[in-house]
Protein backbone atom coordinates (compact mmCIF):
# COMPACT_ATOMS: atom_id res chain seq x y z
CA UNK A 1 0.00 0.00 0.00
CA UNK A 2 2.92 2.37 -0.05
CA UNK A 3 2.44 3.52 -3.50
CA UNK A 4 -0.93 3.82 -2.73
CA UNK A 5 -0.32 6.27 0.21
CA UNK A 6 1.93 8.17 -1.53
CA UNK A 7 -0.10 9.04 -4.64
CA UNK A 8 -2.75 10.02 -2.50
CA UNK A 9 -0.10 12.37 -0.66
CA UNK A 10 0.89 13.56 -3.75
CA UNK A 11 -2.89 15.09 -4.54
CA UNK A 12 -3.21 16.43 -0.47
CA UNK A 13 -4.46 13.23 0.93
CA UNK A 14 -3.29 12.31 3.73
CA UNK A 15 -5.32 8.52 4.24
CA UNK A 16 -5.81 7.37 7.91
CA UNK A 17 -5.14 3.55 8.62
CA UNK A 18 -8.70 2.42 7.98
CA UNK A 19 -8.68 4.60 4.54
CA UNK A 20 -5.03 2.49 3.77
CA UNK A 21 -7.31 -0.68 4.95
CA UNK A 22 -9.80 0.01 2.11
CA UNK A 23 -8.20 0.29 -0.50
CA UNK A 24 -6.18 -2.53 0.23
CA UNK A 25 -9.16 -4.52 0.72
CA UNK A 26 -11.01 -2.74 -2.48
CA UNK A 27 -7.73 -4.15 -3.90
CA UNK A 28 -8.48 -7.79 -3.16
CA UNK A 29 -11.83 -8.05 -3.99
CA UNK A 30 -11.52 -6.60 -7.53
CA UNK A 31 -8.60 -9.63 -7.92
CA UNK A 32 -11.64 -12.06 -6.66
CA UNK A 33 -13.93 -10.84 -8.87
CA UNK A 34 -11.91 -10.68 -11.65
CA UNK A 35 -11.47 -14.20 -11.39
CA UNK A 36 -15.33 -14.72 -11.56
CA UNK A 37 -15.85 -12.64 -14.62
CA UNK A 38 -14.76 -10.11 -16.80
CA UNK A 39 -14.74 -7.06 -14.26
CA UNK A 40 -11.88 -5.28 -15.69
CA UNK A 41 -8.53 -6.04 -18.07
CA UNK A 42 -6.47 -5.30 -15.81
CA UNK A 43 -5.83 -8.69 -14.06
CA UNK A 44 -2.78 -8.35 -11.78
CA UNK A 45 -2.26 -6.58 -8.62
CA UNK A 46 0.29 -4.05 -9.84
CA UNK A 47 -1.93 -3.26 -12.63
CA UNK A 48 -5.51 -2.35 -10.65
CA UNK A 49 -2.70 -0.62 -8.39
CA UNK A 50 -1.36 1.77 -10.77
CA UNK A 51 -4.60 1.84 -13.26
CA UNK A 52 -7.60 2.39 -11.56
CA UNK A 53 -6.81 2.96 -8.13
CA UNK A 54 -3.49 5.78 -8.45
CA UNK A 55 -4.57 6.43 -11.81
CA UNK A 56 -8.25 7.39 -10.40
CA UNK A 57 -6.77 9.79 -7.47
CA UNK A 58 -5.62 12.01 -10.78
CA UNK A 59 -9.24 12.96 -10.58
CA UNK A 60 -9.02 15.35 -7.30
CA UNK A 61 -5.38 16.46 -8.61
CA UNK A 62 -4.48 19.75 -7.52
CA UNK A 63 -3.75 21.17 -11.15
CA UNK A 64 -3.57 24.91 -10.46
CA UNK A 65 -5.99 28.11 -11.12
CA UNK A 66 -9.85 27.31 -10.72
CA UNK A 67 -9.51 23.37 -11.56
CA UNK A 68 -10.67 21.51 -8.04
CA UNK A 69 -8.85 20.43 -5.34
CA UNK A 70 -9.21 17.65 -2.78
CA UNK A 71 -10.58 20.21 -0.47
CA UNK A 72 -12.92 21.39 -3.02
CA UNK A 73 -14.51 18.22 -3.09
CA UNK A 74 -15.45 17.41 0.69
CA UNK A 75 -19.21 17.74 0.71
CA UNK A 76 -20.04 17.76 -2.53
CA UNK A 77 -22.59 15.63 -4.48
CA UNK A 78 -20.86 13.44 -6.93
CA UNK A 79 -21.92 10.66 -9.75
CA UNK A 80 -19.64 8.40 -11.47
CA UNK A 81 -21.35 7.79 -14.88
CA UNK A 82 -20.82 3.77 -16.39
CA UNK A 83 -18.59 3.26 -12.88
CA UNK A 84 -17.53 -0.30 -13.79
CA UNK A 85 -15.20 -1.42 -11.31
CA UNK A 86 -15.58 1.91 -9.41
CA UNK A 87 -13.14 3.81 -10.90
CA UNK A 88 -12.86 6.89 -10.25
CA UNK A 89 -16.21 7.09 -7.87
CA UNK A 90 -15.19 4.42 -5.53
CA UNK A 91 -12.01 5.47 -5.41
CA UNK A 92 -12.81 9.21 -5.15
CA UNK A 93 -15.29 7.95 -1.59
CA UNK A 94 -12.75 6.14 0.28
CA UNK A 95 -10.22 8.88 -0.53
CA UNK A 96 -12.84 11.70 0.76
CA UNK A 97 -15.13 10.28 3.14
CA UNK A 98 -17.22 13.15 3.28
CA UNK A 99 -18.25 13.12 -0.62
CA UNK A 100 -21.74 12.18 -1.21
CA UNK A 101 -21.57 9.84 -4.61
CA UNK A 102 -23.53 7.63 -6.75
CA UNK A 103 -22.13 5.28 -8.68
CA UNK A 104 -24.06 4.44 -12.31
CA UNK A 105 -23.39 1.42 -14.45
CA UNK A 106 -26.10 -0.56 -17.08
CA UNK A 107 -24.39 -3.92 -16.07
CA UNK A 108 -25.54 -5.66 -13.35
CA UNK A 109 -23.11 -7.97 -12.37
CA UNK A 110 -20.78 -4.53 -11.80
CA UNK A 111 -23.09 -2.84 -9.85
CA UNK A 112 -23.57 -6.37 -7.62
CA UNK A 113 -19.88 -5.94 -7.45
CA UNK A 114 -20.37 -2.15 -6.51
CA UNK A 115 -22.72 -3.25 -3.56
CA UNK A 116 -20.94 -6.08 -1.98
CA UNK A 117 -17.85 -3.54 -1.61
CA UNK A 118 -19.77 -0.82 -0.19
CA UNK A 119 -21.36 -3.61 2.27
CA UNK A 120 -17.46 -4.83 3.07
CA UNK A 121 -15.81 -1.81 3.53
CA UNK A 122 -19.10 -0.13 5.48
CA UNK A 123 -19.32 2.92 3.43
CA UNK A 124 -21.48 5.39 4.32
CA UNK A 125 -23.01 8.50 1.56
CA UNK A 126 -22.40 6.01 -1.41
CA UNK A 127 -25.28 4.82 -3.70
CA UNK A 128 -25.45 2.13 -7.13
CA UNK A 129 -27.52 2.54 -9.28
CA UNK A 130 -28.19 -0.44 -12.51
CA UNK A 131 -29.31 2.12 -15.19
CA UNK A 132 -28.73 3.95 -18.42
CA UNK A 133 -27.32 7.66 -18.08
CA UNK A 134 -29.97 8.54 -20.87
CA UNK A 135 -32.90 7.23 -18.60
CA UNK A 136 -31.16 8.62 -15.16
CA UNK A 137 -30.74 11.91 -16.80
CA UNK A 138 -34.20 12.74 -17.35
CA UNK A 139 -35.31 11.98 -13.78
CA UNK A 140 -36.22 14.88 -11.71
CA UNK A 141 -34.28 13.26 -8.50
CA UNK A 142 -30.72 13.09 -9.98
CA UNK A 143 -30.97 15.69 -13.12
CA UNK A 144 -28.85 18.93 -12.53
CA UNK A 145 -28.42 17.74 -9.20
CA UNK A 146 -24.77 16.72 -8.82
CA UNK A 147 -21.85 19.15 -8.12
CA UNK A 148 -19.51 17.24 -9.70
CA UNK A 149 -19.98 14.54 -12.52
CA UNK A 150 -17.10 12.17 -13.72
CA UNK A 151 -16.59 9.27 -16.14
CA UNK A 152 -14.09 7.19 -17.56
CA UNK A 153 -13.38 5.48 -20.57
CA UNK A 154 -17.39 5.49 -21.42
CA UNK A 155 -17.30 7.22 -24.85
CA UNK A 156 -16.17 9.87 -27.11
CA UNK A 157 -16.35 13.39 -25.59
CA UNK A 158 -19.19 14.39 -28.72
CA UNK A 159 -21.43 11.56 -26.92
CA UNK A 160 -19.99 11.64 -23.36
CA UNK A 161 -21.44 15.23 -23.19
CA UNK A 162 -24.76 14.48 -23.43
CA UNK A 163 -24.53 11.22 -21.35
CA UNK A 164 -22.74 13.98 -18.40
CA UNK A 165 -23.42 17.64 -18.67
CA UNK A 166 -27.41 16.91 -17.70
CA UNK A 167 -26.58 15.19 -14.46
CA UNK A 168 -24.51 18.81 -13.15
CA UNK A 169 -26.57 21.38 -11.79
CA UNK A 170 -25.63 24.94 -12.89
CA UNK A 171 -21.94 25.97 -11.32
CA UNK A 172 -21.16 22.30 -11.34
CA UNK A 173 -18.17 20.75 -13.15
CA UNK A 174 -18.15 17.51 -15.23
CA UNK A 175 -14.73 16.15 -14.84
CA UNK A 176 -13.66 13.68 -17.90
CA UNK A 177 -10.06 11.73 -17.79
CA UNK A 178 -8.84 10.79 -21.51
CA UNK A 179 -5.75 9.63 -22.89
CA UNK A 180 -2.91 12.38 -24.23
CA UNK A 181 -3.98 13.94 -27.47
CA UNK A 182 -7.69 15.09 -27.02
CA UNK A 183 -7.83 18.10 -28.41
CA UNK A 184 -9.62 17.18 -31.72
CA UNK A 185 -12.35 15.56 -29.73
CA UNK A 186 -13.02 18.17 -27.51
CA UNK A 187 -13.45 20.68 -30.72
CA UNK A 188 -15.83 17.89 -31.73
CA UNK A 189 -17.77 18.28 -28.97
CA UNK A 190 -17.86 21.87 -28.73
CA UNK A 191 -21.15 22.28 -30.55
CA UNK A 192 -22.69 19.59 -28.11
CA UNK A 193 -21.23 21.13 -24.54
CA UNK A 194 -22.65 24.69 -25.90
CA UNK A 195 -25.64 23.12 -26.35
CA UNK A 196 -26.23 21.18 -23.23
CA UNK A 197 -25.27 24.19 -21.14
CA UNK A 198 -21.53 24.16 -20.23
CA UNK A 199 -18.93 26.53 -21.10
CA UNK A 200 -16.01 25.68 -23.25
CA UNK A 201 -13.43 22.52 -21.60
CA UNK A 202 -10.74 23.28 -19.97
CA UNK A 203 -7.82 20.70 -20.82
CA UNK A 204 -4.60 19.90 -18.16
CA UNK A 205 -2.40 17.51 -18.53
CA UNK A 206 -2.12 15.30 -15.71
CA UNK A 207 1.47 13.24 -15.24
CA UNK A 208 0.77 12.44 -11.64
CA UNK A 209 0.38 10.75 -9.42
CA UNK A 210 1.61 7.26 -10.81
CA UNK A 211 3.50 5.79 -13.51
CA UNK A 212 0.69 5.67 -15.89
CA UNK A 213 1.22 7.61 -19.41
CA UNK A 214 -0.20 11.17 -18.56
CA UNK A 215 -3.85 11.79 -19.07
CA UNK A 216 -5.85 14.79 -20.23
CA UNK A 217 -8.53 16.21 -18.00
CA UNK A 218 -11.21 17.44 -19.16
CA UNK A 219 -13.34 19.89 -17.40
CA UNK A 220 -16.71 21.30 -18.25
CA UNK A 221 -19.02 23.75 -15.88
CA UNK A 222 -22.65 24.26 -16.56
CA UNK A 223 -23.72 27.69 -16.59
CA UNK A 224 -27.14 27.17 -18.02
CA UNK A 225 -29.79 24.58 -17.99
CA UNK A 226 -29.53 21.94 -20.31
CA UNK A 227 -32.37 21.78 -22.43
CA UNK A 228 -35.29 19.10 -21.42
CA UNK A 229 -34.60 16.72 -24.87
CA UNK A 230 -31.49 15.93 -23.73
CA UNK A 231 -30.64 13.46 -22.91
CA UNK A 232 -32.49 11.43 -25.80
CA UNK A 233 -33.54 7.71 -25.63
CA UNK A 234 -31.13 5.23 -25.18
CA UNK A 235 -28.56 4.43 -27.99
CA UNK A 236 -29.53 7.79 -29.63
CA UNK A 237 -25.92 9.89 -28.17
CA UNK A 238 -23.96 6.52 -29.11
CA UNK A 239 -26.14 6.75 -33.02
CA UNK A 240 -26.45 10.18 -33.43
CA UNK A 241 -24.10 11.86 -31.54
CA UNK A 242 -24.49 15.88 -31.55
CA UNK A 243 -21.82 17.42 -33.28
Amino acid sequence: MKSVIEAARKVGIHLDLQQQARFQRYCELIEIHNKRFNLTGHKTHVKIREELIIRSLRVLSPAGGSVPTPEWFTGKHAIDIGSGAGVPGLVMKIAIPDIEITLLDSTKKRTNFLEEVISDLKLVGIQVINGRAEDLGQNSAHRESYDVVTARAVARLPELAELTIPFAKIGGTVILPKSSGVATEVQEASVAAECLGAAPAIIIEIKNPGAALPDDMVYWMKICETPSRFPRRVGVPHQSPLI
